[in-house]
């Protein structure tokens, strides 16, 4: 949903790098399905709140991101990173972001 209230507003630039906050305004809320179930997901309830990209979320193959700890949460190289490389390869991104 592209209307889908933001995760960051401007004052929560304040609270975390640039990087950060850009991608985050990138992002929006999503939970899990029983269609989502696979791999290491396997054991996630219905319902576990994620991560999904506001460009190409509700498509075939869209960007949701379901960490499942904060430790998960807090690593740069397991989040910030792993959402930066999803907005370089989604087709549905614009090209200014």
């Amino acid at each position: 949903r592209k209307d889908a209230s933001p995760l960051v507003n401007g004052t929560d630039i304040k609270l975390s790098t640039k990087y950060a906050h850009f991608i985050m305004q990138q992002m929006q809320r999503c939970v899990f399905s029983d269609a989502d179930r696979l791999g290491k997901r396997k054991d996630f309830q219905a319902g576990f709140a994620g991560l999904a990209c506001r460009h190409c979320f509700g498509g075939y193959g869209s960007g949701r991101f379901f960490p499942s700890s904060i430790k998960t949460l807090s690593d740069t190289s397991k989040t910030l990173n792993v959402l930066y490389a999803h907005l370089l390869r989604c087709r549905k991104c614009p090209v200014e972001v």
